[in-house]
């Protein structure tokens, strides 16, 4: 390639990448993904840094800086008590105190350019940090915060979001869960949105205007979703280039206030020596369905327990559990309760990245049975590099990768009745493995790589 042999004659760019925790042992997709690329950038002889944001009840609400380093990458620390920082803040995607923070860190270190794997903990300020320095800005989409406060793309009731970003709807989706709040976002919402953000500012003005209790969560919400917008929409214009993983992610930004120009669909790499590529699956005289992934409600392993208990004819099929509990005490408690009520469920707890293998070469399918419209999750590029074919829940994060029938098998969304039959289908149909498992090839972490430099350079970003 004429770039790889012109690049050997530039000096080393330096190059920041942002991401979550970023902490050995490295779990989660985007502290995953980020290791990945950051390898990869190193390979061809970039000097790359790390910015990751800390939470902990050891340290206080206000923000602290630290270096620090693990396995020889430099990293910078954003430490504080997420719970005690303004929750506000969070709501509006835009924390002016962490933007002083990355702005001191990128003053220190001027890299040529910010990659931004995740705005969770550090909201967009590192946008508004990086471009007061003139530094280009790279976001690699792992998540849809930047377009939706629940960085879900879920609303109130477990459905999907089709209307995206906009005051009225956003209003009514943070008040729906009771039902006065239900009631007034109903009515109100027949009215125009300027007469709402009217009687909102009028609400903060004179709370004898307009008095009824029952109707100032949903002021609230109208307020702060005003405030979100007129905060965001500047950000999200000033950040260079946007890659989005699937198509689906690709649609969700440019239709919530990103410009066609900015985004562009460029799939997740894999490591192309990675051991998953060289798994040898172990027979088994039944059928092994596997999950591994948080055990959140989002995730969906409650909908795959409930599928695989509704078996018309399991015959002898098992399912393996691997997950961490991860803030969802009471959903936890459940889950585990209603696994034990079937011995041929085994739940396995954490599993380590050098065990993932061990674990596809024991199972004939992995499932994904999400509740949402997962961002190209890392999971399930472990699967299909390993050979395992997959039985997902039809959604936007998948549907790139999974072919219904080719290369594994597709259920609604949330149907647990549609999960059983698939799984039902696999197990009728056991010579379907050997089928699905040829017909998945992926891209490999350095073709990602040499697009995306290639991307920016078209922008003149480098």
């Amino acid at each position: 390639m004429k770039w790889e042999s012109d690049r050997r004659h530039l000096s080393p760019m330096k190059i920041a990448l942002s991401t979550r925790s970023f902490q050995p042992p490295v779990i989660g997709g985007v502290d995953v993904y980020t290791d990945r690329l950051g390898r990869s950038l190193e390979r061809r002889g970039e000097e790359v840094l790390y910015l990751a944001f800390n939470s902990s009840e050891e340290y206080g609400s206000e923000i602290q800086v630290r270096q620090d380093s693990f396995d020889g990458r430099r990293i910078w620390r954003c430490l504080f008590d997420f719970s005690r920082r303004p929750s506000d803040l969070y709501q509006l995607g835009y924390d002016p105190e962490m933007e002083e923070n990355i702005h001191s860190i990128l003053q220190a270190e001027r890299p040529d350019l910010l990659i931004i794997m995740n705005f969770y903990m550090s909201t967009l300020a590192g946008v508004a940090a990086a471009k007061a320095l003139n530094i280009p800005v790279v976001h690699i989409a792992t998540d849809y915060l930047p377009v939706c406060r629940r960085a879900t793309m879920i609303r109130w009731n477990a459905r999907s979001c089709l209307v995206g970003e906009s005051i009225k709807s956003c209003s009514e989706c943070f008040v729906s869960e009771r039902i006065p709040g239900r009631l007034a976002a109903r009515t109100l919402n027949l009215l125009p949105e300027k007469a709402l953000v009217s009687l909102a500012e009028a609400k903060d003005r004179n709370a004898i205007f307009l008095p009824l209790k029952a109707l100032n969560p949903y002021w609230r919400q109208v307020n702060l979703m005003k405030r979100r917008l007129e905060v965001l929409d500047p950000l999200k214009r000033e950040i260079d280039l946007v890659l989005a993983p699937t198509r689906y992610t690709a649609r969700m930004f440019r239709e919530n206030g990103f410009r066609d120009k900015q985004v562009e669909f460029l799939p997740f790499g894999v490591e192309g020596d990675s051991s998953l590529a060289k798994v040898k699956h172990e027979q088994a005289d039944h059928l092994r369905f596997l999950f591994i992934g948080r055990l959140q409600p989002y995730k969906g392993a409650h909908l795959l327990v409930d599928a695989f208990n509704r078996l018309a004819s399991p015959k002898n099929a098992t399912l393996t559990i691997y997950g961490i509990q991860d803030g969802y005490d009471a959903y936890y408690e459940e889950l585990i309760t209603r696994i034990g009520r079937n011995d041929r469920i085994q739940f396995r707890g954490r599993i380590a990245a050098a065990e993932l293998g061990e674990a596809f070469a024991e199972a004939d399918y992995f499932v994904l049975p999400s509740t949402w419209h997962e961002n190209s999750p890392l999971i399930l590029l472990d699967a299909l590099q390993s050979r395992t074919p997959v039985i997902s829940s039809e959604i936007g994060g998948v549907t790139d990768l999974v072919k219904d029938g080719v290369n594994g098998l597709l259920f609604p969304m949330g149907n647990a009745e549609g999960l059983a039959a698939v799984m039902q289908k696999a197990i009728d149909h056991p010579e379907l493995v050997d089928r699905f498992r040829e017909q998945t090839k992926l891209p490999t972490i350095e073709a990602y790589v040499d697009k995306m430099l290639s991307l920016c350079r078209d922008r003149r970003l480098i």
